[in-house]
């Protein structure tokens, strides 16, 4: 084990950064290069002690400009909690657990209470408190007093550094991963052209596909169809004059995109029909209409007989299509 490695043991893995550095590594590298070790407010006295022995320097006093860290862990008041992530984001060891926009907790177990969770926070949601004492022995925090406290506090501290490196692993493949969809999305013909010039020809090729026409054909049957369906359903029962020659538009309209389709599909079967509802809707106002325009005709004084007979016809006719639908 090289003398980094060993002070890096040392020192509490709370990954705080109150001695100047990222991490606790980094700052084992510093006092491996001749650094103060008093700049770990985490550690204390105990981690001051241990390192003075390790690299044969004199015993001094903790550096207190540095902020204190005693044994504490983040809480997260669930009910204030926006589900912004930002804590996640800033957890060193992934002791917080959470999704966007829902809420986040903290696992005590993982928690070095390094507070580096409590500043990034929109709402000001998380506090530090004490460490619960049914959670054994702190990383930091007091000396310890025999060895099997030493040794449980050393035990945390390993697991705290392991959950630091796989979290900066986790990071550093999700960067990876990212770099190597930008290099793929630089290398594509695509991205490399104009924006513009390849939008148009993704456009063109679309057009220019054999079955371009068809897909056209079978968007104005839908949408001339559903035009006359939902003027149909907003028209009042029986419609006027007006909205009755509208209605009858918007028939023919639809009559020739459906035909129109069916002739592009080679199909010897019919337009596609309107719904039974519709259809039966479609008669009882046609059959409205003809007895409208008849009672008309019979109210009006100077009536020529040729056209009264006429609407007569068609309001029998008009009745009959009615009655083939099985309305009475």
């Amino acid at each position: 084990m090289s003398l980094i490695q060993r002070i890096d043991a040392l020192l509490p893995q709370t990954q705080c950064g109150k001695c100047g550095h990222g991490g606790c590594l980094p700052y084992a590298q510093g006092l491996a290069a001749g650094e103060a070790i008093n700049k770990c407010p985490p550690g204390g006295m105990e981690t001051i002690r241990a390192l003075a022995d390790l690299l044969q320097v004199p015993v001094i006093a903790l550096d207190t400009s540095r902020g204190s860290a005693p044994a504490q862990v983040a809480y997260i008041r669930e009910a204030e909690c926006i589900g912004c992530t930002k804590c996640i984001q800033a957890c060193p060891v992934d002791a917080i657990v959470g999704a966007a926009k829902l809420m986040h907790t903290v696992i005590i177990d993982e928690c070095t209470g390094c507070d580096l969770c409590v500043a990034p926070c929109p709402v000001d949601c998380i506090e530090l408190r004490p460490l619960p004492a049914s959670q054994g022995v702190p990383i930091v925090g007091g000396l310890a007093h025999d060895d099997s406290e030493r040794q449980a506090r050393a035990h945390k501290r390993d697991r705290a550094r392991r959950r630091f490196e796989h979290h900066n692993a986790r990071l550093a493949r999700d960067q990876a991963r990212r770099e190597s969809l930008r290099q793929a999305r630089l290398a594509s013909p695509a991205t490399t052209s104009d924006p513009v010039q390849a939008a148009l020809a993704r456009v063109q090729a679309q057009k220019a596909g054999d079955d371009a026409p068809l897909k056209q054909a079978k968007v104005a049957a839908a949408m001339t169809r559903a035009q006359w369906t939902k003027t149909l359903r907003v028209y009042p029962t029986p419609p006027t004059l007006e909205h009755f020659q509208r209605l009858q538009a918007l028939d023919e309209e639809a009559s020739d995109a459906e035909a129109h389709l069916a002739s592009l599909q080679g199909q010897a079967q019919p337009a596609t029909p309107p719904a039974p509802g519709a259809e039966l809707k479609r008669a009882k106002i046609q059959l409205a209409m003809r007895r409208a325009e008849l009672g008309k005709l019979e109210r009006t004084d100077t009536t020529d007989a040729v056209a009264l007979e006429n609407a007569r016809q068609a309001v029998t006719l008009a009745q009959q299509a009615l009655d083939a639908l099985g309305q009475p």
